[in-house]
């Protein structure tokens, strides 16, 4: 049975580690992950691609138990405004608008070139978590959104 321990890591690195895992995964297998949080961000996301799962407080901290029950289900609601700020969802931006992945990338978010990360991670961060993350400066940052909001308006909603 698969085992990671994410416990020490720092975000995002769990939640790459898990996805690289759960790609070598195989029908019938199980990974078993060790972290030091619920993994809140994960849970959603991993139902939505087809994956059950089991978590339970341990006493080394959370274990989380993730295999494969079928087909993912597709949730995401395209309706009704959507605005691009610093709180955007990054993955829900990707839902809507698939050629900002060129943009992001552009702007330092090369985690999102991996197509089975690009399932999981965006869900999990806004742009504003992103920008923390890839240490990107409030200039560049301005410049992403104004970028992702012309994209917007270029495609008309």
């Amino acid at each position: 049975m698969p085992f990671l321990d994410v416990r020490d890591l720092e975000p995002p690195q769990p939640l790459i580690k898990i996805t690289k895992a759960l790609e070598d995964l195989k029908e019938g297998e199980v990974l078993e992950v060790l972290g030091s949080r619920p993994f809140v961000h994960l849970l959603p996301r991993l139902r939505e691609l087809g994956y059950s799962y089991e978590l339970k407080r341990v006493k080394e901290g959370y274990l989380l138990k993730i295999w494969r029950s079928g087909k993912p289900v597709h949730k995401e609601d395209l309706e009704g405004e959507f605005v691009i700020d610093e709180n955007t969802n990054v993955g829900k931006l990707l839902d809507r608008y698939p050629k900002a992945l060129d943009i992001l990338i552009k702007y330092g978010f090369t985690p999102l070139k991996n197509p089975i990360l690009r399932r999981i991670l965006p869900y999990t961060v806004t742009l504003k978590q992103a920008k923390r993350i890839r240490g990107l400066s409030d200039e560049r940052f301005r410049e992403l959104l104004e970028e992702l909001r012309k994209l917007q308006r270029d495609e008309g909603s």
